[in-house]
């Protein structure tokens, strides 16, 4: 191996462990578990994604668990029930 061989291979490696640990895997479904229990709270929908969830404490300032965006809003369960029926077809 020559020397600038040996410095490619090591550059190589180190962008890749980097984007390994910048670049998250793991992403929350589209629909939560909680989505369709009307008894876990009030629905929300993400507008940069389209995650649906429920929850009964205030989501307007909390992040995305799928973008991790800050675009959660509250919507109606009319709003919910189209929304769940569109994606479940």
């Amino acid at each position: 191996m020559t020397r600038r061989g040996f410095f490619k291979r090591l550059l190589s490696g180190i962008l890749g462990l980097g984007a390994l640990i910048f670049v998250d895997g793991c992403m929350a479904p589209l629909i939560s578990a909680a989505a369709r229990d009307k008894a876990a709270g009030d629905p929300w929908q993400c507008m940069n994604c389209g995650h649906l969830t429920r929850s009964k404490e205030d989501l307007s300032g909390t992040r995305c668990p799928r973008c991790t965006r800050r675009m959660l809003v509250k919507i109606s369960e009319a709003e919910m029930a189209a929304e769940l029926k569109k994606l479940d077809a």
